[in-house]
């Protein structure tokens, strides 16, 4: 497999994993709120921004520290480099878990008292032990991405997904049944983090020994350089790992700016407790879900490109470096402008179809934007971790979310929850053009706008024509004929989404934004896929 594919490979693996995976944690909210109502789901919300925190200090980093230094040290020869950077990691890991274990389970009644219901504690507390398992994970998981097999990750992702919904609906419907509070079942919910990452550790393990070559000295991979001692991995690790560490903070910190300030700011204009929290629970539960879908595939397409941006300095072939980069921006433009576009003209028939009514469809539209802005700002952060510059992104990031702290205090008072949506679109447009201008200075790579952004928006705008018309005029006539709000909504809404697909499919071809040899780098399907469009005249 060429070089290409591969990382189009990863890439296009990993995206699909992640669109699955994102995909069941949409759908298990609707599921999750339609029996524990927005409270619950407040509640339930509250553990997760935390918990978030926690995973980051307690995994440092290392993941995509582990997956760069491999990738460096096979590009060099240096397997045994290789499989020492894992060992270490994992030693470290494995401590620093066990000590956020402890902070959060422990430390959860302070927490929920800093967040504004004490009823959090419990969800809190029930989400801790996953901090056991998820660090050495993510060390195996860093270990197969620097080799550049993105399987791994991606099933076990898929399989974690899988458990921890099938956890969270039951836990969540049994301990109601049983007469439990709506507390303790968002508690019974969080616990589904821990279930699925047992799974999902246990699916590394097996791939892990299915590969086991990889993981110990074998006479197939003889050291082309000389090893280097331990502390030197160890040094080199956690250099790079901070600031990594650090620029991932600064996302859930966004997530626990809204935690601390939302729902404080709502009941000092008049809210009671009640409302309070169900608003914060449209505006995580609903608004901030539909924004993950998207950027999902712009985390995938920067997982596979650090490794591989990071091979190709080791190997001093810039020209690969330039490649790389301008396909994974143009790549996360691809999905994100029309994902970004697509929930603000259908928010309206989503909500109802997902969640029974519009409460949530205007902070659904107002942080719409944040979808596009998002994923730029993860593409371009990884590709500045890629060229080893770590700590610009998580400066930038860090500014976006002091503007998002201010503008919370400044909006939610007057427009509420649209007024948070719309700082996080602020926070994460500030964000990229910082991250944007500092690719430039520190590269010089000008990317060509025509082909990433002038294009794709000219298929958006036939797309945007095409949704927007089915939901015009399909909605009022569904609406008159079927009994059901949410069977009108459902159907406008994915009728909308399947023919804006196909028309946007159809525009990325007829204006240039997808070529033949795009088609041809789609692993196994390409060439079928570049002889169909040929025939049908869509490429040249």
């Amino acid at each position: 497999m060429t070089e290409k594919n591969l990382f189009l490979r990863g890439a296009l693996v990993l995206g699909l994993a992640g669109i699955l995976s994102k995909v069941l944690g949409s759908v298990y909210t609707i599921f999750l709120q339609n029996i524990i109502g927005d409270r619950g789901i407040g509640l339930y919300q509250m553990a997760y921004p935390i918990y978030s925190t926690l995973l980051i200090l307690s995994t440092a980093g290392f993941p995509v520290a582990v997956s760069k230094f491999v990738a460096e040290h096979i590009a060099l020869g240096d397997y045994a480099g290789a499989k020492k950077v894992f060992r270490v990691s994992s030693v470290l890991l494995t401590a620093s878990g066990i000590v956020c274990f402890l902070i959060l389970f422990f430390g959860a009644d302070q927490f929920a008292v800093w967040f504004g219901d004490t009823d959090a504690a419990l969800a809190i507390k029930a989400i801790a032990p996953a901090l056991l398992v998820v660090p050495i994970m993510s060390a195996i998981r860093g270990y197969f991405q620097g080799w550049q097999r993105m399987e791994p990750t991606a099933i076990s992702q898929v399989t974690e997904q899988f458990i921890r919904v099938g956890t969270i609906l039951a836990a969540a419907v049994i301990l109601l049944r049983w007469g439990y509070s709506e507390a303790h079942a968002a508690a019974g919910a969080a616990f589904g983090a821990f279930t699925g990452a047992v799974f999902g550790f246990l699916i590394l393990l097996v791939y892990a020994w299915r590969k086991r070559e990889l993981f110990r000295h074998d006479v197939r991979f003889k050291n082309k350089v000389p090893p280097q001692r331990t502390w030197v991995h160890i040094k080199k690790l956690c250099w790079y790992a901070l600031p990594i560490s650090l620029g991932a903070l600064v996302v859930p910190l966004m997530n626990n700016i809204d935690v601390v300030t939302v729902v404080n700011l709502l009941k000092a204009c008049g809210y009671s407790q009640q409302q309070a929290t169900e608003m914060f629970g449209l505006l995580t539960g609903r608004a901030f879900k539909l924004m993950l879908l998207p950027t999902t595939f712009a985390s995938a397409i920067g997982t596979a490109l650090l490794p591989a941006i990071a091979a190709a300095i080791a190997l001093k072939n810039n020209r690969l470096v330039a490649h790389r980069m301008e396909m994974a921006m143009r790549m996360t433009v691809l999905v994100a402008l029309p994902s970004s576009v697509g929930l603000a003209l259908l928010a309206a028939p989503i909500d109802i179809m997902l969640f029974k009514n519009t409460e949530g469809t205007q902070a659904i539209i107002a942080i719409a934007a944040a979808t596009l802005f998002s994923s730029i700002q993860l593409t371009t952060s990884s590709i500045l971790q890629g060229i080893g510059v770590v700590y610009i992104p998580v400066r930038n990031l860090f500014i976006g979310a002091l503007a998002k702290l201010g503008l919370n205090f400044l909006l939610v008072p007057i427009w509420g929850i649209n007024g948070a949506a719309l700082a996080t679109v602020a926070s994460y447009l500030l964000a990229t053009m910082m991250n944007l201008y500092s690719l430039y200075r520190r590269t010089g790579v000008v990317f060509d706008l025509r082909a990433m952004l002038f294009r794709p928006l000219l298929a958006t705008f036939f797309m945007a024509v095409a949704a927007y018309s089915i939901v015009r005029e399909l909605w009022p006539y569904l609406a008159q004929q079927l009994d059901s709000e949410r069977m009108a909504a459902a159907a406008v809404a994915l009728g909308a989404i399947a023919a804006a697909t196909l028309v946007y499919t159809v525009a990325l071809m007829v204006t240039g934004s997808v070529t033949r040899q795009d088609t041809m780098s789609i692993p196994k399907v390409g060439p079928k896929l570049t002889t169909l469009f040929s025939k049908l005249g869509l490429i040249r």
